[in-house]
């Protein structure tokens, strides 16, 4: 199998949380950590199947430490944020200098939930070699949930036609939002322009879906995915692992 680089950008405030540490080493039980939820999507695997990269800023090196404890199973790579680089995008942008040939951003204040059986790294590499690029997604038609997230225009064969960061309107013509996303990195400029336009809102220069790879992509179905980046989301977690 080819190798997998997984890229986890954590370089954000957490503001919501209002945390007196990284949100990402919250535990979730006596075991587990927020982050942790990420590393475990890849179980059985090691170093010369996947490994890491984690993207930080300077108030978050506490990180560094409570990963150390994958350090015989992966390699795990740090590198900080471009402070001239915004958002998640500008994370992931910071992160380019250590991509591999196949790489899949997730979410480490997230907990995605795969379908019984799915081997995520297989089933990604497999995407890739098809299509250059691929979302991870969750079927949603709920107007409010869906103003929230970066939502997908899917048809019935889960091919992406469109694709808008929190939409305001039309809001019918979307039925799913992205998860995580993978990619190879030939193609990763185009795709990150896109999406990074239509999360800052920027109308110029215009990046039509078209033109990237992202359009016609097949994506890959979640059973669930839960975003914890609240403290309400947070309590249903920590209620179901009491």
């Amino acid at each position: 199998m080819n190798k997998l680089t997984v890229i986890l950008p954590a370089a954000g405030k957490g503001s919501r949380l209002n945390l007196p540490y990284p949100k990402e080493i919250l535990r979730v039980d006596k075991e587990k950590a927020l982050i942790d939820n990420s590393f475990d999507l890849f179980k059985g695997l090691g170093r010369n199947d996947v490994e890491f990269i984690v993207v930080i800023n300077e108030e978050k090196t506490e990180i560094i430490k409570y990963l150390s404890k994958y350090k015989s199973q992966y390699n795990v790579s740090f590198t900080y944020q471009n402070p001239n680089e915004l958002e998640y995008t500008g994370a992931i942008k910071s992160a380019k200098h250590l991509f591999g040939e196949n790489n899949i951003v997730l979410l480490p204040d997230t907990v995605l939930t795969l379908p019984d059986g799915l081997n995520l790294a297989g089933k990604v590499l497999d995407y890739l070699e098809d299509n250059r690029f691929a979302f991870l997604f969750k079927s949603e038609t709920n107007e409010k949930m869906l103003s929230t997230k970066g939502c997908l225009q899917l048809d019935n064969d889960k091919r992406v036609l469109g694709y808008e960061d929190k939409p305001t309107q039309n809001m019918n013509r979307f039925n799913g939002y992205w998860c995580a996303f993978a990619f190879k990195k030939d193609v990763f400029d185009e795709c990150i322009k896109f999406m990074e336009q239509s999360t800052l809102k920027l109308e110029r220069p215009k990046t039509v879906i078209e033109q990237t790879s992202i359009f016609g992509s097949k994506a890959i179905q979640v059973e669930d995915y839960k975003d914890l980046g609240t403290w309400e989301e947070i309590g249903k977690l920590l209620s179901k692992n009491i």
